[in-house]
């Protein structure tokens, strides 16, 4: 089953609205053995929505629409369908009476626009909303196997009908096929040399009947291995043969394979099946090495605390770091970054402790120490290791990329100690 969506509004193609409602319907979708062959935005003009019907039901089984819904003068989906499926609107009772209780229950009014979200197209099926007060649509294409499905663009109440109703009624009404998809993290190799790495086996996968994407971000790739098939076994021992052998060829760079997990969650993970704690003194990474850790729960089981030390005094001060190795050194530097993890392990008392003190960006670098350049620190029970990556100009990317780097060696280094 093929299937297109289109979203509907001026707004997202000004870029005064990102479009996120395609990306999770997209993966839901796929999930259920139904292929996204294409996804289109278009204006507010009932003509151009027009036009996206006609293309799309040209050559798709499904066209989902998300938007123009609402009870404004721009919103037109619904009169554009009905005009379409040459079918009048019909006031429905049942929702005009759960839209009146929405508003009583949050002590509104009602105006003569809020009423008019309970007329819909006679042809359609009712797709009931509990979140808000437009209500989704399916239409069965006359003499035709096809189906379009109208919903509200606002995120949650999409899902909430995506979920409830429109997936569920797919899967009674067609007979798709199993679509079973495992995804692979992997840190510290890039995608154009991890493809280069395993292309002979990759060359292969079509033959088996297994498909692969990169999924790029910075610091990190994951690997997506699918396949479909009427069995949902069959995808099952298809995909998780191949998912044994990248780990083989690629066991070095792979963080996890559990599904949709973070670096930062498996470090937590690591670190409280090891029964071990640890800190963290943050100069340039200002912190989000920290928050990152902070923001999984039960994290504290693991993690003590972390300074963020991006002043010199501070670093002195609360990590005990020499200021006669910040004026040799620099406080960008080898010796300096290796004090501020000792410091941050003694003073909090933890098993491990990380540090950075780098170049974040745009502006500070000089030919020594240009930008993007990130002093790393790890200290542990054996000492205390320090390296040096150089990530690029944009600071946001930096300081993601050098919290990313210091969490997966840490990560490797609890595995190593573990074997």
């Amino acid at each position: 089953m093929l299937a297109e969506i289109i979203t509907v509004g001026d707004e997202l193609l000004l870029g005064q609205t990102v479009d996120t409602n395609s990306a999770w319907m997209g993966e839901h979708l796929e999930l259920s053995g139904i292929a996204v062959e294409r996804i289109s935005t278009i204006s507010d003009k009932p003509s151009a929505l027009v036009a996206a019907l006609d293309l799309a039901l040209k050559s798709k089984d499904l066209v989902l629409i998300t938007g123009g819904l609402g009870p404004t003068l721009d919103d037109q989906t619904k009169q554009v369908l009905a005009h379409y499926f040459e079918t009048p609107l019909v006031l429905h009772e049942e929702v005009l009476a759960n839209i009146t209780a929405w508003f009583a229950n949050r002590g509104l009014p009602m105006l003569p626009s809020n009423v008019d979200q309970a007329l819909l197209p006679e042809a359609c099926e009712m797709l009931p909303n509990p979140l808000g007060t437009a209500q989704g649509m399916w239409f069965a294409v006359k003499g035709s196997h096809q189906v379009v499905v109208s919903m509200p663009g606002v995120p949650y109440e999409m899902k909430g009908i995506m979920t409830d109703e429109v997936i569920p009624r797919l899967l009674d009404r067609f007979a798709l096929p199993t679509r079973y998809h495992r995804t692979i993290l992997t840190q510290g190799v890039g995608e154009s040399f991890l493809s280069q790495h395993v292309a002979t086996w990759e060359a292969g996968l079509a033959d088996r009947q297994v498909s692969m994407a990169y999924l790029p971000a910075p610091g990190q790739v994951r690997i997506r291995l699918s396949s479909m098939a009427e069995d949902r076994q069959v995808a099952v021992e298809r995909v998780e043969k191949e998912v044994n052998a990248f780990k083989a060829m690629c066991d070095h760079w792979i963080v996890t394979d559990v599904e949709g997990q973070s670096i930062a969650e498996t470090l937590v993970s690591g670190l409280i099946g090891a029964g071990k704690t640890l800190a963290i003194g943050e100069s340039c990474t200002g912190g989000a090495m920290a928050g990152s850790l902070t923001a999984i729960p039960g994290s504290s089981a693991c993690f003590l605390g972390g300074v963020v030390a991006y002043s010199n005094q501070v670093k002195v001060d609360l990590l005990g770091v020499s200021m006669e190795t910040i004026q040799t050194h620099g406080a960008v530097s080898e010796a300096v970054v290796k004090e501020m993890a000792l410091g941050a392990r003694h003073r909090m008392g933890a098993d491990y402790a990380l540090a950075t003190s780098g170049v974040a960006g745009p502006g500070g670098g000089t030919d020594e120490t240009p930008v993007g350049t990130v002093w790393m620190a790890l200290a542990g029970p054996d000492g205390v290791q320090g390296r040096v990556l150089n990530f690029g100009q944009n600071r946001s990317r930096n300081i993601e990329k050098a919290c990313l780097e210091c969490q997966a060696w840490l990560l490797r280094e609890l595995r190593e100690y573990k074997s």
